[in-house]
């Protein structure tokens, strides 16, 4: 993957990386200040942090919680920051069959699962675009798959030992990398009441979460690729609010930094 330079061939375009929350990043911010330094430049009430991490040069922001938000940040990426793409990263509720609190999704299509405008749209279709799934960027998927694939492999037995008494299953079952279908909705699912409606409705859905739909559309609109990672924190089940924050507060950065370091240091 080549960055690309600005007119006269003197800046490199960035990367732009974002989150819902401060946990989801990881050690990025502190490991841009190690490397090259950061600028920071305050925009529609968000920081957005400038420099270079792992070889790649980024903007990292948070896009704070739902799809709006999320949005607004993408775009403000888009024009105000001159991004050259946008890559997502956090945590999700499993919603597959087989998708394990530990797992990592990469999000290959998104869908909006609350967005219904029946009976003048059809359900969950974006009204005048005439879809309703929006897909990452191939590439962009892929090279973030392999990212997460080698940080489950090199980091797989720390995982387990560290974490272990919080996820037994690590110690007999590596967390698994799917790709396929992230759906996102501004609400906060938690009950198998309703992993069981999205599940009727959208079989092939693998994860839940509130921002990587919104973003995908914005980047379609503006013909800029995305892609969206996801460590799954929860079953979206009862169990999803203590699972959730439990998670965040003590994992999920782990999963972050070992993902974004292999992915950003590939990303040339």
């Amino acid at each position: 993957m080549t960055l690309s330079t600005q007119a006269g061939g003197a800046a490199v375009r960035p990367l732009g990386v974002l989150a819902a929350l401060p946990q989801e990043l990881g050690d990025l911010i502190a490991a841009m200040q190690a490397e090259s330094g950061v600028v920071t430049r305050t925009f529609g009430r968000r920081d957005y942090h400038l420099g270079t991490v792992h070889g790649a040069p980024c903007v990292v922001t948070l896009a704070r919680v739902g799809k709006v938000a999320a949005a607004a940040t993408a775009s403000a990426l888009i024009h105000a920051f001159d991004v050259q793409a946008i890559v997502f990263t956090g945590v999700a509720g499993g919603v597959g069959e087989n998708v394990h609190v530990g797992d990592v999704v990469v999000g290959e299509t998104l869908l909006q699962h609350d967005m219904n405008c029946e009976p003048i749209f059809p359900r969950h279709e974006i009204p005048l675009l005439g879809r309703a799934r929006f897909d990452a960027d191939r590439a962009l998927a892929q090279a973030l798959a392999t990212a997460a694939e080698r940080f489950v492999a090199e980091e797989g037995a720390a995982l387990a030992a560290q974490f272990g008494g919080a996820l037994p299953r690590l110690a007999s079952v590596a967390p698994r990398v799917h790709r396929g279908l992230v759906i996102s909705g501004d609400q906060f699912v938690a009950s198998a009441a309703a992993v069981g409606v999205l599940r009727a409705l959208l079989p092939d859905a693998l994860a839940v979460e509130m921002e990587g739909a919104a973003i995908a559309q914005v980047c379609y609109e503006y013909g800029v690729p995305c892609a969206i990672v996801r460590t799954i924190s929860d079953t979206a089940d009862e169990h999803a609010s203590a699972s959730f924050s439990s998670f965040l507060t003590d994992i999920a950065g782990t999963y972050s930094t070992g993902i974004l370091k292999r992915f950003l240091a590939s990303y040339r």
